[in-house]
């Protein structure tokens, strides 16, 4: 007896947070949180799927608006040289950290967990974008539904919700090629419309926007796609796939914009009136200005619904992004709580922003939506950007990232992609935030100016983003042990299980680290426990020098 006692005491027990899956003999493999979260099934799934989420409303009703009033097509030489700096490289970075760690916007930031408020702001950006967004889904389904007569009902005067100011706008021109009245002084029967009868409160609207029980920048949308793509790159290739995606968008873009203008050309013309006049940006473009155009063309019914049919798709992919990502970021922080019960948790969060958005369906809900539209996705979201992009090269080095890179794809990033990311982008977004701080104007909503306390609050709903990168920040710092500096080193360092979720992908540096950890605190008191520190230190030592030493020959 005292041998057999003697015999199980010298036998190393090791603890089953340590244990891999490997080390479980016959367990249930459903513990393999990783495996979990799905994979893509074929290679068009995960480029369709960021094709949907990054071509949305903004390519019908603003692009084609803002190269007009910035000088037409010469708008396009900016737009395309923003698009090789930053859109294309910060794309592609995106993408490999999701791909590389299969995780959300943030528990990504086990790369380094000092600036886990980056992706804290990314995903506060992502909630109040589609909080609004779905209200917009509301308005397109209204209308979509409206066009299904033999007649718009924007087409005429004369109903319910028209006023003595309501005319027509399509009547006959007099010699000179003009209409006969004063627009100036009249409403349109679309605005009336869209004023009094779509705008306001009323529960068609209200109960449109229950599409958030239905439904289950840029940075936080294709990071949670990319995390359910392989390591090994067998079901996309992210470089070819970025250039697709980023090209989609921009071509897509200038599509909308010659179908949108020549729409509005035919609008001017048929008015008697300059395009500067028609032309709108916004909600006022696609509930008004385009519904008006429709009624000046043949067969108008039957050309509105597919206007809007288009509308309602290029919506809905985003929003299923949009809501992914927030699934995604949070159950990837706590996998063992929410993952197995991810269909509940996203049935609560639709509810959740379904309530939040129920405020867009009062008398001032354009106002909010306006508000939101300007300020959510702004200055905040260049911020959250620039702060990812200087601590993935910066801190957590370009060396060590390539590195990334080279284990999961099979070659380095080239010359264009390390000079993007360690200066062009960081700069030029720099520069962009600056000149947009300089030429700041406040919000409008046709000829309204918001009063002063509404352009604080949507100032402060940009700044609460920004404030969450310091806030993160201290909460990093306070979780450490040690001095500040010693602090501050420890928290920017990779945690100790950053690396591929799949026991089988961990090569390298990133052997026999510890599956399934939602943070290195629990991994660091049970190393220190049961012994095994110092082989991991001594890693992130030999990695450090080997850094340190390949930067120093390229000085």
């Amino acid at each position: 007896m005292k041998k057999l006692q003697g015999a199980h005491l010298s036998k190393p027990i090791t603890p089953d947070l340590l244990m891999t899956p490997s080390d479980q003999g016959n367990v249930d493999l459903d513990v393999d949180f990783a495996a979990d979260r799905g994979n893509w099934t074929g290679k068009l799934d995960f480029l369709l799927s960021c094709i949907g989420y990054c071509v949305g409303l903004g390519n019908v009703w603003r692009f084609p608006y803002r190269a007009y009033t910035n000088g037409g097509g010469a708008f396009l030489v900016p737009y395309f040289l923003m698009l090789a700096i930053c859109g294309i490289p910060l794309f592609f970075l995106e993408l490999s950290l999701g791909q590389f760690s299969s995780l959300g916007p943030l528990a990504v930031w086990k790369i380094s967990p000092l600036f886990k408020g980056a992706g804290a702001a990314m995903l506060l950006i992502v909630g109040l974008v589609a909080i609004y967004y779905n209200m917009i889904i509301a308005y397109v389904l209204f209308y979509l539904f409206a066009s299904l007569t033999s007649n718009l009902p924007w087409e005429h005067c004369g109903n319910w919700w028209n006023t003595d100011l309501c005319l027509e706008h399509r009547g006959s021109k007099d010699g000179n090629g003009a209409l006969p009245l004063n627009l100036t002084s009249t409403v349109s029967p679309s605005e009336e419309y869209w004023r009094w009868c779509i705008s306001r409160p009323r529960s068609p609207t209200s109960s449109c926007s229950c599409c958030w029980s239905v439904e289950s920048p840029s940075q936080g949308p294709g990071r949670a796609s990319s995390s359910i793509s392989p390591l090994s790159s067998t079901t996309c290739c992210l470089p070819r796939d970025t250039f697709i995606v980023t090209l989609g968008n921009a071509i897509t873009s200038i599509l909308a914009g010659f179908a949108i203008f020549s729409v509005l050309g035919y609008m001017s013309q048929e008015l008697g009136v300059p395009v500067d006049q028609v032309a709108k940006a916004g909600p006022g473009l696609a509930f008004v200005v385009y519904p008006q155009a429709m009624t000046m063309l043949p067969l108008s019914p039957f050309w509105s619904f597919l206007f809007f049919f288009m509308l309602l798709t290029l919506g809905l992919d985003s929003q299923f992004a949009f809501l992914e990502t927030i699934v995604t970021a949070v159950t990837d922080e706590f996998p063992y709580y929410l993952r197995p019960k991810k269909a509940v948790f996203s049935g609560l969060i639709c509810v959740a922003m379904y309530l939040m958005g129920l405020v867009l369906t009062t008398d001032g809900g354009m106002y909010w939506l306006v508000l939101l539209d300007d300020y959510s996705a702004s200055f905040g979201l260049m911020v959250a950007v620039i702060t990812t992009c200087l601590a993935v090269t910066r801190v957590y080095g370009i060396q060590r990232f390539c590195r990334d890179i080279h284990m999961m794809l099979g070659f380095k990033p080239g010359l264009y992609f390390r000079a993007c990311w360690l200066f062009l982008s960081p700069a030029t977004l720099l520069a962009l935030l600056v000149y947009s701080i300089v030429k700041y104007q406040p919000s409008e909503y046709g000829s309204y100016r918001f009063p002063a306390w509404a352009e604080l609050l949507g100032i402060l709903m940009g700044l609460l983003s920004c404030l969450m990168i310091p806030a993160g920040m201290l909460v990093a710092v306070l979780r450490e042990e040690g001095s500040l500096w010693e602090r501050l080193q420890q928290a920017s360092r990779p945690a100790l299980d950053w690396g591929p979720s799949l026991e089988e992908n961990r090569t390298g540096m990133y052997v026999a680290t510890l599956a399934g950890s939602q943070s290195p605190k629990p991994l660091m008191v049970h190393m220190r426990k049961y012994g095994g520190i110092t082989s991991f230190e001594n890693t992130a030592i030999e990695v450090d020098r080997e850094i340190a030493e390949e930067e120093e020959s390229m000085m």
